[in-house]
């Protein structure tokens, strides 16, 4: 029996990582629901280029009225839920229509590794640090519902959830620091505490996060673009921007 598969995002001024996050998953779903907020950049553009895309607008500023909207345009099954900025491995495509043949599931989990201050650099301590693993794809019913106008979480799935074992990369926090900051500070003021973030410099925002070695490939997807903006950045003399080596274990190595 055929499944549909309906993808969610909503979007602002995403254009610099949507065509690659579309991309990674345009082939595993029926149809794109994108949601944009007031986009002043290429991200409509970018949209329409992919046949899938079903585009809306909404001026709401709470995320998970928006997030709402993307399920009840929504005409899939299943919603696989995500943000302009996360690009998935090509794994995807042979794991999740498995995903969603399974009647006594009614989410699945993934990981993700939340990149921070460069493409090669990471908050997470391993490949499934529980910090970084959500819902990425549920069952739509009636009752499956985002909450919060910010920091919004779903509720109204059912008890069984398993783990899909699927990982993506977050590719949020290597954007521009001004952006990040712009982003706290809505989040501030959807949150009724306007002005929290406002004394903080943009250039040393991220000073104080820990980093990891992120080792692993970039998905196939984007990749190139990564492989030419990180020549770029340490052209320019941004030392996080080269590539770390691989540091093995030495019981590992074949005597």
């Amino acid at each position: 029996m055929t499944v549909k598969v309906s993808a969610s995002y909503m979007v602002k001024n995403e254009a610099e990582y949507l065509p690659f996050s579309l991309k990674s998953i345009h082939d595993v779903v029926d149809e794109i629901i994108i949601v944009d907020n007031g986009s002043t950049d290429d991200t409509v553009k970018i949209a329409r280029s992919f046949p899938k895309v079903k585009l809306y607008y909404s001026d709401a500023r709470d995320f998970s009225a928006l997030r709402n909207l993307t399920i009840d345009y929504a005409s899939g099954e299943w919603i696989l839920v995500m943000c302009a900025d996360e690009v998935f491995y090509s794994d995807i495509n042979e794991v999740l229509p498995g995903l969603v043949q399974d009647p006594a599931v009614d989410a699945y989990n993934c990981w993700y590794y939340h990149l921070m201050r460069s493409y090669y650099y990471m908050q997470n301590k391993d490949d499934h640090d529980p910090l970084y693993q959500r819902i990425f794809l549920f069952r739509k019913t009636p009752a499956t519902r985002y909450v919060r106008p910010v920091h919004q979480y779903l509720t109204g799935i059912g008890p069984n959830i398993k783990d899909s074992n699927l990982h993506y990369v977050h590719y949020g926090y290597v954007k521009d620091p001004r952006l990040i900051l712009g982003r706290w500070q809505l989040y501030a003021f959807l949150e009724g505490t306007p002005g929290i973030f406002d004394h903080l410099d943009p250039e040393h925002l991220l000073d104080d996060r820990p980093l990891y070695p992120f080792t692993r490939d970039h998905p196939a997807v984007i990749r190139d673009y990564i492989e030419a903006q990180a020549r770029e950045m340490v052209r320019q003399g941004y030392k996080l921007f080269k590539k770390p080596p691989v540091v093995r274990d030495p019981e590992e190595e074949t005597p």
